[in-house]
């Protein structure tokens, strides 16, 4: 990447006025000249002495009405128009103020908008707008005024092919004798008069000595040259950049800014922000946002709504919307406010770390909803995001029925729950995401929060991501002694555990291999492993102890040891099973995960990924295969369809079908959202790759075919359990055609058994079993999702069901 720095940038004091240039159509901008009466002087007025006006009075009204510009009564600004109306005419249009030669597109949308008063009750006018054939687009007829202005407002389109129309106010009604009328501050604008964002480029500002410029083609970007720590306020002023902006209309705005993240990611992502416009003092922390965790927040695609805190990562120009990415996420979002006094504002942001990269900023009112195509090419927002869900896929979830799960992390796109059963976090549940500052009362669960109530709201296994790992872990933890890390460490999975009850299962450890990424305080990690009991006596001590504080402070959740390259390698396969013998030893492991991330799977054979995977599931525990994602060789060069299907029609019938593995979670699924960007199977339009129609299809042809046992006459029928979800007992009906062997079990979500209800021969009738939520062994089975599985030789039908507190 060529580079061209320019250590001069703005030492110069250079300001930047934004200038609202209206194409020669108008667009977006105040139709009437002099709505106002700003540009007329104080006095007497009539015919075409008010700029853009015309005063029409009929022959023979007498007295005469009189107008004038004054500045003592106004709604805005410091002049308004004053109607003394003395004689009526026969028409309401006999005496009239015309607002001439205001600009018009056919079929176009305009908002007209007036606010008039009168000095006595009674007072009416009519408000119109039509060409000069005098045709009416629309009309208010009359308007009955009060002594106090109001504002009075309609709605036309242009249905014609006049470039140009007017807009009268007739004066001629009879409560207006003798009585004196006030016009101020007519306004018609386009339908997206407002909606386009301001735009500013970062370079374009006043800026201090720590700043210079990169040049990427016609992208002209700002960094600072001078890393700093702080995280309250700037503190020097050679950080600083200040903008004059200029509004078109009053209200309320969010910030945007278009960024990118640099090689350093997490230690590339962060700035300051002014809280609100105006002249910030560069050490108080109460004029100022502080905005990090960038490295994965944004949006880059064209179609993605700016309106969340995003995913993208590091390396690309993208949108964030600076008010959404407050940090901590407990920081109350703030709009910035303008108002009519002045439309031109001052704005400042600061800069904090050197690899963090800044293009443009955009204000966009905060009642809309901006694209990033919108932010690109300055087109209005909307007023909804409307997602067309036809093109959706509608449910069922596509392993709904099967004895295993096919989950996936959260996407934007609002159809998580019609794909997918079982739902892991991604950076929602990393310690950084949430502790970032030492002070426990600050740590922010908001994204967590979110993800376990929508999994709940949706009936889907849960399962945290991750406890102890030694990347994206508080920065702070490194600068304390052992006895302060430990009680921190304590203090972080006891808090998970009372915040999350109902928690499925969780990744205590994740990538424990000594080179992968242990908190050993190497290469940049965590430094707490020895807080942990480092290696011990086992070598692997520091898991141990993780995992009985795990096993103490989340009773009942299934403990599972995540980690990368383990079933394409046979000597990490050794090392794992190593860890989890000692685990199993102690009865503090209920699960074996294994990353299935493109870059261990893809060049693997199959013959070494079963033989691995034979190697684990013969520990008796479930192995689930987390972090699954295929896509092309590298992640390298455009997506290329036909080789992600051929992996996935290689890779994922080997995992799926495997009797060991327990469910599969894939690393994302939605265009633009994906860490390996390559491996997306859903289009930001909800259509789907070929991959993703292959999938689906093999994973409903493998549910041990009860689809199609139950769509035709069938030897056994099974009805849903009655009442589901239940609390203390349920009712499962079936039915038999002939004699036969029947079989009823209930499973758990990770496919353990938990009892037997029926294992007998019956003769053909309907059959109802009970289940009083009591397991084989006699103790009570625990709140969650379960499966009953109907056995009869050859036929099986499986259904799920929900236990409650």
């Amino acid at each position: 990447m060529t580079v061209i720095k320019k250590p001069e940038f703005k030492k110069s004091i250079v300001a930047l006025v934004f200038i609202l240039l209206l194409s020669t159509n108008f667009a977006f901008a105040q139709l009437v000249t002099n709505g106002s009466f700003e540009n007329s002087n104080t006095g007497i007025v009539s015919g075409q002495d008010i700029e853009g006006w015309s005063i029409l009075v009929a022959n023979g009204i007498n007295p005469a009405p009189v107008f004038e510009i004054v500045n003592d009564t106004v709604k805005h600004g410091n002049r308004a128009l004053k109607a003394n109306i003395n004689g009526l005419g026969s028409n309401q249009w006999d005496i009239q103020a015309v607002a001439e030669n205001i600009p018009a597109n056919q079929g176009s949308t305009y908002y007209y908008s007036v606010w008039a008063k009168a000095e006595k009750p009674g007072a009416q006018v009519s408000l119109t707008v039509g060409n000069y054939s005098y045709t009416e687009y629309k009309a208010l007829r009359p308007v009955t005024l009060t002594t106090e202005w109001q504002e009075y407002t309609m709605q036309y389109t242009v249905n014609d092919n006049q470039s140009n129309v007017r807009a009268p106010i007739h004066f001629s009604y009879n409560g207006n004798t003798d009585n004196v009328i006030y016009i101020d501050n007519l306004q018609i604008v386009d339908e997206d008069f407002g909606k386009i964002p301001v735009v500013v480029e970062a370079e374009s500002g006043q800026g201090g000595s720590y700043f210079t410029e990169n040049q990427y083609g016609d992208i002209t970007a700002i960094t600072t040259t001078v890393n700093y720590s702080g995280q309250t306020s700037p503190t020097d002023t050679n950080r600083i950049i200040t903008c004059q902006v200029t509004f078109q209309d009053t209200g309320f705005y969010n910030l945007f800014a278009r960024v990118r993240v640099g090689s350093g990611g997490f230690d590339d992502d962060s700035f300051f922000a002014g809280k609100g416009f105006g002249q910030k003092n560069p050490v108080s922390g109460s004029d100022w946002v502080f905005l990090n965790g960038l490295a994965s927040a944004g949006f880059y695609v064209s179609d993605d709504w700016v309106d969340e805190p995003g995913t993208t990562g590091s390396g690309v120009w993208k949108w964030i919307n600076v008010t959404k990415n407050y940090f901590p996420g407990t920081t109350p979002e703030e709009s910035f406010y303008v108002g009519q006094d002045n439309l031109t504002k001052t704005f400042q942001f600061a800069s904090r770390e050197d690899g963090f990269e800044f293009d443009k900023f955009a204000f966009g009112r905060s009642d809309l909803y901006f694209t990033v195509d919108a932010l690109d090419n300055k087109l209005p927002g909307k007023t909804t995001m409307v997602a067309d869900s036809s093109l959706f896929y509608q449910g069922p979830p596509i392993a709904e029925g099967a004895d295993k799960f096919l989950g996936n992390v959260m996407a934007s796109d609002g159809f998580f729950a019609n794909y997918w059963n079982q739902i892991t976090p991604g950076n929602e549940g990393k310690w950084a995401s949430i502790a970032y500052t030492s002070n426990i009362s600050q740590w922010n669960w908001t994204g967590l929060d979110n993800l376990y109530n929508f999994a709940k709201e949706h009936d889907l296994i849960f399962k945290d991501h991750t406890l102890i790992w030694g990347q994206q872990q508080p920065s702070w933890i490194n600068n304390l002694d052992t006895a302060q890390q430990r009680q921190y460490i304590e203090t972080w999975i006891r808090m998970v555990g009372e915040r999350y009850p109902d928690i499925d299962m969780v990744d205590v450890v994740n990538e424990p291999l000594k080179t992968h990424n242990p908190p050993d305080g190497n290469n940049g990690r965590a430094n707490y492993k020895d807080a942990l009991g480092g290696d011990g006596e086992t070598g692997w001590d520091w898991v141990i102890k993780s995992f009985e504080l795990a096993r103490n402070y989340l009773p009942g959740v299934q403990l599972i040891l995540n980690d990368y390259g383990i079933i394409n390698d046979n000597n990490a396969t050794t090392i794992y099973l190593e860890i989890i013998h000692l685990l199993k030893e102690r009865d503090l492991i209920d699960g074996i995960g294994v990353q299935g991330h493109r870059f261990a799977l893809e060049r693997a054979s199959n013959t070494t990924l079963k033989y691995n995977l034979d190697r684990l599931a013969e520990t008796g525990l479930p192995v689930y295969i987390s972090e699954l994602d295929l896509g092309n060789l590298d992640n390298d060069g455009t997506p290329d369809d036909n080789i992600q299907l051929l992996l996935y029609q290689r890779i994922f019938p080997l995992l799926w079908e495997h009797p060991g593995v327990k469910g599969i979670t894939l690393w994302g699924y939605l265009e633009g959202e994906m860490w390996q960007s390559s491996c997306y199977l859903i289009l930001r339009n909800g259509s789907w790759r070929p991959a993703m129609d292959w999938l689906a299809g093999y994973v409903s042809d493998h549910l041990t075919t009860n689809r199609e046992i139950e769509t035709k006459l069938a030897e056994i029928s099974l009805d849903q359990n009655y009442p589901n979800p239940f609390q203390s007992t349920t009712c499962i009906k079936y039915r038999i055609t002939k004699p036969a062997h029947v079989k009823l079990h209930i499973y758990d979500i990770y496919g353990r058994e938990v009892i037997t209800l029926v294992d007998k021969k019956v003769n053909p009738g309907t059959y109802i079993a009970i289940w009083d939520a009591i397991k084989s062994g006699g103790s009570k089975a625990g709140c969650g999702t379960y499966f009953y599985r109907l056995i009869t030789g050859d036929d099986i039908i499986t259904k799920k069901m929900l236990l409650n507190n």
